[in-house]
């Protein structure tokens, strides 16, 4: 082998070393450090060439690099304490002096009440405890002593001990909650209370059927928005026909960020096949990551949306194996952060999508398109493999999606708040660890639909499921399930999920 071979192959291998050291940083990370992904050096590491290109900051290259900065410091404190909730039930508890303090010790005078004070606290009852008694009456006909009729009790789960609000009391806890049943078995055993985990599960099960009317109307809006998001996050299931219990599937998330509706659905594969069946009567944009999965989805049905996030996300992973250094990482950072205060500030203003489409095509457009060009400038110079590679290189390949965003004000720039609604379902995920079947894991993709889009209405899941448990076995058509839907979503028209 020739000198200049040996040389190759030596910057070859140091050049592998540095990417699996980077690797080995971002693992340790991932596993020990933060989990956070905010920027914190932007005022220490200004890059404003972008900005200043695309014509949305002013030239800044003049000034002094130095500036005062005055402020009070704050006294160190508690702050004000808020006041509780008017809504909840007030007892009051009176604290009254002795009678043989009453006196004034000098010269024996009662005294005189003169006023009081008043300080409130929070009291708080673990889940209580009470037995329905169902009393259905019995009626018959005395003259033919051949006709007799009894009251209907109108049971969700006819045949079993399960209420309304006992039901809503299991959804909540596991799935809201991320309580596994089998800690809701022992709360219930420290109350006397024989309810296995078993019998829980399968009751879950059967609701999964009585609301799939419910689940297919929310579908229904969701599709009828026409503006909808999508990812996957994976589950394990034990006892599937055809694979091994450590075989991982998937628990897929869609729905609308302006309606607030979120669906799980479960399924075995994670692929291109899931997503197109489960947008299939779909027409709309579509925000997602840049799985190639989603590369089956018609063009001319589906306008794909990138998400911004994953991008910023390369990034970041090349400022940490970096060590947090000024470089490009970071000058790619500090422009991301200018970008997402400005569409803060967009939202905070309370612009109408009319208005946001403007001011981004002003702002946001020119930066991204210089970002893009910055991005193919430096890509020549870092090898292709290191994190900063494969972050540039993301840029410049997702670039037509992640800037599709700016074709219509009522788009995100991410996909933020869909990620933030698995994260619900991993929490529960990492508590109950797998599902048993796969009746439980499309169970629990039902009912995760239901708890998590109430939640993102603002309403409180217990309440809107007691209810809707309540109401159920008296639904007999379409009229009377969209009205068990709309209990589950907000009257107010908000403008996205990111004010949920």
């Amino acid at each position: 082998m020739s000198n200049a071979e040996l040389q190759h192959e030596v910057k070859s291998l140091q050049s592998e070393v540095e990417r699996l050291k980077g690797m080995v940083l971002l693992l340790r990370r991932e596993k020990f450090g933060s989990k956070s992904e905010r920027f914190e050096n932007a005022d220490q590491l200004i890059f404003n060439e972008i900005e200043f290109l695309s014509g949305t900051l002013p030239d800044t290259s003049g000034e002094s690099e130095t500036e005062t900065v005055s402020y009070k410091r704050a006294k160190p404190g508690r702050g004000k304490k808020k006041s509780l909730p008017v809504n909840l039930p007030r007892e009051e508890r009176v604290f009254d002096l002795p009678e043989n303090e009453k006196t004034c010790p000098h010269d024996g005078t009662p005294l005189t009440a003169i006023g009081e004070d008043r300080t409130e606290k929070l009291k708080t009852i673990p889940a209580q405890h009470s037995v329905v008694v169902e009393i259905k009456k019995k009626y018959a006909c005395e003259t033919c002593e051949s006709h007799m009729a009894q009251a209907s009790a109108n049971s969700v789960l006819p045949g079993t001990i399960a209420t309304p609000e006992l039901l809503a009391f299991i959804v909540y806890s596991k799935f809201f909650q991320a309580l596994p049943l089998y800690r809701l078995e022992e709360q219930f055993k420290l109350n006397g209370i024989s309810l296995t985990r078993g019998t829980m599960a399968r009751w879950l099960t059967s609701l999964t059927e009585k609301l799939t009317p419910i689940y297919n109307l929310l579908q229904d809006k969701a599709f009828a928005s026409g503006y909808m998001a999508i990812d996957a996050t994976h589950v394990q299931v034990l006892k599937e026909k055809g694979r091994a219990a450590k075989d991982k599937s998937f628990m897929w998330a869609r729905g609308s960020p302006e309606l607030g509706i979120v669906l799980y659905d479960y399924d075995p594969s994670g692929g291109g096949r899931v997503a197109k069946k489960l947008v299939e009567d779909y027409t709309g944009a579509l925000q997602a990551d840049a799985h190639r999965g989603y590369r089956a989805l018609d063009p001319n049905q589906i306008l794909r949306l990138g998400c911004m996030m994953h991008s910023r996300r390369r990034f970041h992973a090349a400022f940490l194996k970096a060590e947090k250094a000024p470089g490009l990482a970071s000058e790619a950072l500090t422009l991301f952060k200018w970008i997402y205060d400005k569409e803060e500030d967009y939202k905070a203003r309370g612009l109408t999508p009319l208005e946001r489409k403007e001011i981004r095509d002003r702002e946001i457009g020119p930066s991204l398109q210089a970002i893009k060009e910055w991005c193919e400038s430096q890509l020549p110079k870092v090898p292709k493999s290191s994190p900063i590679g494969n972050a540039l290189n993301y840029f410049i390949t997702e670039y037509p999606e992640l800037t599709a965003f700016l074709k219509d004000g009522r788009y995100e720039i991410d996909n933020g708040w869909l990620e933030r609604t698995i994260r619900k379902f991993a929490i529960g995920r990492n508590n109950w660890l797998f599902c048993d079947t796969v009746e439980g894991a499309h169970a629990s993709g039902m009912l995760y639909s239901l708890a998590i889009t109430a939640k993102l209405n603002g309403k409180n899941p217990f309440k809107v499921l007691t209810e809707i448990f309540a109401r159920l076995p008296l639904a007999t058509g379409i009229e009377d399930y969209e009205e068990l839907t709309e209990l589950l979503l907000s009257t107010a028209n908000a403008q996205s999920c990111w004010k949920k």
